[in-house]
């Protein structure tokens, strides 16, 4: 491979990991928060030992600053003192087209979910801006509640919370922030954003009091998510600690709080999260979020080297409650076949979607290997040689885990074919 340039803070810069010093796994008395954290640093300290941290001043320079308007001065009492923002919304009307958006109502559910609805967004911004008059208080003072702090009566006004918008991908040419280098090596975006199929980057917006319901994230993936304007109380908890909280059948809360966490002796994490931080969720932490003022937040969802085992675990393990609630059908034609297109529907990808990310991800590290090309990671970011090694290495592990495994050895797919011959590709290399 050819020597690499010098890129200076596009250069994603993976050394390896030094003996005994990220050894130790014990949880973290209390989630960090981080400035100036190095990509190495965040890459074994955090993304590869699965512990959430807190970054700072991810997106000063981000062009969605301008969605924000600055207010007087609210906290006198901190030095020096903070102003807070609110949304611009004749900036957002004039930017972006008046297409429809996802929306949920925070004050209805149904099947244990918000009440989804569709709205064209210059009049959600409308909705949002006529409400934005009926609240007075500080949004400092919301910190310390434990509750979702509401100061108007729900019922009196809209709480349309606008999730999982996909601007980045219908805009494509409108670059309103720029994906932080830590969350750069993003094996699952960096395959749908090639192909033009439906990418995990998202956009949120919504009122004080709207709330994300109690969940891990899909595919046992990691996410980020950086606030544009606002604050959002989060209540994180580390895996295994979920099950203290279902119920007799299995099934987890619509919604907690610190009451019901401490009445169950849950351990938990509560993070209040400003404007211009992303906050890291490691693979297979619950949490539950509320915005405490009007908030704007950037998301995505992604796997890498990190976490490609937990994603694969539990694509399996989905796979199993598949065959489970369908075993009175095992005797039918296609029957596995049938159980992969349930998956895809309950699951979001099945053992072929799989596949075909890990083929996609090693052709593009074996050609940075074997020819010098070097792929832009999100237009903007390059690996070093050890991180492209890195990934081969982790890529070689996982296929030959899923060339062992007997539902891919008896798949009609051919897939145990395909895992051999990416397998072989892979050890070539090595």
């Amino acid at each position: 491979m050819a020597s690499e340039a010098l890129d200076g803070d596009n250069l994603l810069q993976l050394q390896p990991e030094e003996i005994g010093k990220n050894d130790e796994q014990l949880l973290p008395d209390e989630i960090q928060r981080c400035t100036g954290l190095s990509y190495n640093d965040f890459y074994w300290r955090y993304m590869h030992k699965n512990f959430p941290v807190i970054i700072t001043d991810v997106s000063n320079d981000w062009e969605c600053q301008q969605w924000t308007a600055v207010q007087e001065a609210r906290d006198l009492n901190s030095n020096p003192p903070s102003a807070s923002s609110s949304i611009n919304f004749d900036y957002l009307k004039n930017k972006i087209a008046n297409g429809p958006v996802p929306v949920a109502d925070c004050n209805s559910s149904y099947f244990n979910s918000h009440t989804k609805l569709e709205l064209n967004f210059h009049d959600y911004l409308e909705r949002w801006r006529s409400s934005t008059g009926n609240q007075s208080s500080s949004p400092l003072s919301s910190l310390s509640s434990p509750e979702v702090n509401s100061n108007v009566d729900p019922a009196t006004r809209d709480n349309l919370y606008l999730k999982d918008w996909h601007l980045a991908a219908q805009m494509p040419d409108y670059n309103f922030y720029k994906v932080p280098k830590y969350f750069a090596s993003d094996w699952l975006n960096e395959q749908l954003i090639d192909q033009k199929k439906d990418d995990y980057r998202f956009v949120y917006m919504g009122p004080k009091n709207s709330w994300t319901s109690y969940h891990s994230d899909v595919f046992g993936s990691f996410s980020w998510s950086t606030n544009i304007v606002g604050l959002k109380k989060w209540i994180i908890m580390p895996p295994g600690e979920e099950l203290k909280l279902n119920d007799r059948l299995g099934n987890p809360p619509f919604s907690i709080d610190e009451q019901m966490l401490d009445e169950h002796n849950v351990r938990y994490y509560t993070i209040n999260q400003r404007a211009n931080e992303a906050v890291f969720v490691p693979s297979g932490w619950f949490h539950q979020v509320w915005n405490l003022t009007d908030t704007i937040s950037v998301n995505h969802n992604w796997f890498n080297a990190c976490n490609i085992s937990l994603v694969w675990q539990n694509l399996r393990q989905n796979l199993k409650a598949v065959c489970r609630e369908i075993s009175d059908c095992q005797q039918m034609d296609d029957f596995e076949a049938h159980c992969q297109t349930m998956l895809r529907a309950s699951f979001g990808i099945n053992y072929l979607d799989f596949m075909e990310l890990l083929e996609f991800i090693a052709a593009r590290r074996l050609a940075e290997e074997t020819a010098a090309t070097k792929f832009l990671l999100f237009d903007s970011y390059r690996m070093n040689d050890y991180h492209v090694q890195y990934d081969l290495a982790c890529l070689r592990r996982i296929t030959r885990t899923l060339s062992e495994d007997p539902t891919i050895q008896r798949s009609p797919l051919q897939l145990e074919g395909r895992c051999r011959q990416l397998l072989a590709r892979l050890e070539f290399w090595s």
